[in-house]
């Protein structure tokens, strides 16, 4: 008999887009998930797989619901932890006595690792950092890791997180190892959704990528290219609009961008008074002083106005015309507009060059160029909202695959340099950083994001980007912080544009430590919903990384590779389905509508309780703050970063939780009339998006770089550094014309003669999705997702047939096992593997044994990373066998 039926609007969190979703409820039992049809976060009603099996995160049998507590002494993978039941109290008297000495000694010796698959609560553990002061941090990523260049570049270019086809208006869209709109990512369903409307109204879809799968397969047209060598064909599609074609839209060039901006011989702008002095700056995760790249007013960089034939300041109001071309001396120093630099550097960018790099037919790149500038309708305008706007219906996006290489930095400038030469940057039918800006619920005017004219005229922006290190907190990526040694473990303060540090998974670490002098090492760790043993890099070397932490305490769902083989306690998580968490909106970067969809703002709200022993992670961590008397540190912390004040402002020694915040934020930003009882009951708040917040380029007087000077300063910076302590960095890349470098795979042996990767498998959501049985059922299914693929010419000439297991081997002798499926659909000198799979836990039987781990190929160390972003080398060099 039915006494209680309903639906409960909330967000799904099965991966970081957390979109708008609605469950059914009988009896106090959630029988169904669907998409929320009222919402923009999502398909408008549809909803992915994942979203769909989240049903059984709820009620696996298989979850933990007690603390545990390791009774082996001995780490390792696939040792047995032999776990012993403990109450929460005995579990945090294991950790409090830990945590409370290193917060006493130095808080860098404790790591905190952050999910971003399940990013809902992301805003509300920031002020925890004002308990601890300033950990050393390791983010675990959605599968591999984020996106270390991809970031930066959408911060400093659109304002963003990330970049995306406005598909409203977009009628050639050309992707390099992207999959917006067709698998998993930021504002999934969203994307899906635009996506499949553009490509029924006539939008043409390009792909670039190894693999004819999924953004390949729903493509007008696939070409296949090696990994890594997507920017030497970003730079020939760049050299023939400009230079053969000699198109480009001026009018952009001139006002949006540096292009203008006189260089000097020394290749750094040409200022008033001299060299830049740099900005004394304080780093927003430390506390401590940095200094940015830049001047102030007195000392701005000099264009040169055609009109008058002298140099102004380049913001100069009676620029009558500024010149992009030509020799010019200012104060005696020869100097050049920055295009004329880049212009004269990507001839050198021939098609013919790029073939030979990337594989890909030079006269396919011509004419994709040709086509992709046709497409974008140079001086064309669309008028909206009573705005006349530039009309650019052609974008270039990228992310994991195209930037997941040593030359991440430049290859995604180098995309962003695609979309500057025809002005396609945040206007109608571009390429869109989303959301860079909203000006706020009308009644309030909160969330208030606001880009506006910083250092040098570029675009500046309070969040996103390696200088915060978290959502809303600090400024973004511009200005630069200059390079220093402050002996930090995870070296970002050396390598200042890194969004995140690699070194606490890498094989290096110890040397690398040594030779920067830092004298403390790691001994705690607090994970919150990571497993990077399968998810970082090779499985050998995460090994032996994390036997070297004294303590680990993780918080999870399942038991998995992380928690059975290395850690000491292992606390039962609540789902998306249980809590309850307001801010993912605050940051607006995963999961919102891009375009001119409408806002919407959700909550995460619980369906159901949950089992007793089973604790929400942020509430946990109130409660750590409590013990440790470090409650007001807390709740000052969340006044800043909730703008909380007045009646709202929680005092320094007030107790409050999830809930009691949640309430009065919401009222902060929304009014009182929109209190947490409002948001459980509608789910969620939506209102009309203006057209200078969809399309703010033109609204706002700022600049973005073509010419990456910046780089001359952090890499002379970064030069001393690596003098005085030996580290061993490639400074090749610090260079501000963007340009293609090869790889450690594109200089590999030939006997290993197949380059091997991994891609988004859009049944899952890096290794944390494979427990549910839906989603097994249609891996199973499916001919890929636990399947080895490689060209069938390929394969033939190597004895390879259908359906045999095989062994792949990298050129540094690690080895990974799994049945193959042959395509034609493949470049013929890649392999490819789906997902993040090969599960051993015991803690997770669906998905245990199931599928090839990628990973375990992967090197992690400063050789394989990009000397400027400090991404990981994602593709492996390897040579391939059948197994009789």
């Amino acid at each position: 008999m039915v006494h209680e039926e309903r639906w409960i609007s909330t967000q799904c969190g099965r991966c970081y887009a957390n979109c708008g979703i609605r469950v059914r409820r009988v009896n106090g039992v959630a029988v169904k998930i669907e998409g929320e049809p009222n919402s923009t976060m999502g398909a408008e009603g549809g909803l992915c797989a994942k979203g769909s099996a989240g049903i059984q995160v709820l009620y696996d049998p298989n979850r933990l619901n007690r603390p545990l507590k390791r009774t082996n002494p001995e780490k390792g993978l696939s040792v047995d932890p032999k776990w012993k039941e403990i109450t929460w109290e005995e579990a945090l008297e294991e950790i409090l006595p830990r945590m409370e000495r290193i917060i006493r000694d130095q808080p860098r010796k404790l790591l905190m690792q952050s999910s971003t698959i399940r990013p809902c609560r992301l805003p509300e553990t920031i002020p925890f950092s004002a308990v601890t002061g300033p950990t050393s941090m390791f983010i675990g990523g959605g599968g591999l890791h984020c996106g270390q260049g991809a970031h930066p570049m959408a911060g400093i270019v659109h304002g963003s997180w990330s970049v995306v086809p406005d598909f409203r208006y977009c009628n050639y869209a050309i992707y390099f190892g992207a999959s917006k709109g067709h698998g998993s990512g930021h504002s999934a369903m969203i994307t899906a959704r635009l996506a499949a409307e553009a490509k029924s109204r006539g939008m043409k879809l390009v792909v670039f990528d190894p693999i004819c799968n999924f953004a390949g397969g729903k493509a007008n047209e696939w070409i296949p290219i090696i990994p890594g060598t997507d920017a030497a064909v970003v730079l020939a599609m760049c050299n023939v609009i400009i230079n053969e074609l000699g198109e480009y839209d001026e009018k952009f060039i001139k006002e949006k961008t540096n292009g203008p901006y006189l260089i000097g011989p020394d290749g750094r702008y040409v200022r008033q008074k001299g060299r830049a002095r740099g900005i004394p700056g304080t780093d927003v995760r430390t506390g401590e002083p940095v200094t940015y790249i830049g001047d102030d007013e007195s000392n701005k960089p000099m264009v040169w106005d055609r009109k008058e034939g002298r140099a102004k300041v380049y913001d100069d109001p009676s620029i009558g015309d500024f010149a992009l071309e030509g020799e010019y001396q200012y104060e005696g120093i020869p100097c050049r507009p920055a295009f004329d630099l880049v212009k004269e550097h990507l001839k050198t960018y021939t098609c013919e060059r790029a073939s030979e790099i990337s594989s890909v037919p030079s006269g396919t790149i011509h004419r994709i160029a040709e086509e992709f500038l046709e497409a974008a309708q140079l001086g064309s305008t669309i008028r909206l909202q009573g705005h006349e706007l530039p009309y650019r219906p052609a974008s270039a996006v990228l992310f994991r695959g195209g930037q997941g290489h040593e030359n991440s930095h430049h290859t995604c400038f180098a995309v962003a340099l695609l979309n500057s030469i025809i002005g396609g940057c945040d206007v109608p039918g571009g390429t869109l950083g989303w959301p860079a800006r909203c000006l706020g619920f009308p009644d309030t005017g909160k969330p208030r994001i606001e880009p506006w004219k910083g250092v040098d005229g570029f675009l500046q922006i309070e969040h996103f980007g390696p200088s915060s290190g978290a959502i809303v907190q600090g400024h973004g990526p511009w200005p630069v912080a200059l390079p220093r040694n402050a002996n930090q473990l995870g070296l970002t303060d050396v390598f200042s544009l890194a969004p995140f540090p690699f070194v606490f998974g890498s094989s290096d670490q110890e040397e690398l430590w040594r030779k920067i002098g830092t004298d403390y090492r790691i001994e705690m760790m607090l994970v919150w919903g990571c497993n990077s043993v399968i998810s970082t890099a090779s499985r050998e070397i995460l090994d032996e990384t994390l036997r070297k932490i004294p303590f680990i305490a993780v918080f999870e769902l399942f038991n998995t590779e992380l928690t059975e083989g290395y850690a000491d306690i292992v606390l039962p998580d609540t789902c998306y389905l249980e809590e309850l968490h307001w801010s993912e909106g605050l940051g607006m970067n995963f999961n919102h509508a891009f375009g001119m969809d409408d806002w919407c703002y959700h909550i995460v709200q619980p369906v159901v309780d949950p089992v007793p022993e089973r604790r929400e992670y942020v509430n946990v961590l109130y409660d750590v703050a409590d013990r440790l008397g470090r409650r007001s540190h807390l709740n000052e912390a969340m006044n800043r970063l909730y703008g909380l004040e007045g009646e709202r402002r929680i005092g320094p020694e007030e107790k409050l939780f999830i809930e009691d915040i949640a309430d009065r934020a919401l009222r902060n930003l929304f009014g009182d009339k929109h209190d947490l009882e409002w948001f459980k009951e509608h789910g969620f708040l939506r209102w009309p998006k203006k057209v200078e917040e969809a399309y703010w380029r033109y609204f706002i007087d700022a600049r973005v770089p073509i010419y990456i000077e910046y780089l001359l300063d952090v890499g002379a910076k970064l030069k001393e550094i690596d003098g005085a302590t030996g580290l061993g960095v490639d400074l090749s890349q610090y260079t501000p014309l963007i340009s293609w470098f090869p790889c450690t795979i594109h200089r590999g042996d030939s006997e290993y003669d197949l380059y091997c990767y991994s891609y988004r498998d859009v049944l899952h959501t890096g290794s944390s999705t494979m427990e549910q049985p839906w989603l097994d059922e249609a891996s199973r299914m499916n001919p890929y997702t636990y399947h080895i693929t490689i060209n069938s010419r390929t394969a033939s000439e190597k004895g390879i047939r259908d359906g045999d297991l095989v062994e792949i081997e990298s050129a540094y002798g690690r080895k990974v096992r799994g049945p193959v499926k042959l395509m034609e659909g493949q470049h013929p000198r890649t392999i490819g593997i789906a997902a993040c799979s090969g599960h051993w836990a015991k803690g997770m039987p669906i998905a245990r044994g199931k599928g090839t781990n990628f990973d375990t190929l992967i090197e992690n160390d400063l050789e394989h990373c990009d000397p400027v972003s400090l991404n990981l080398e994602t593709a492996v060099r390897v040579r391939v066998r059948a197994i009789e």
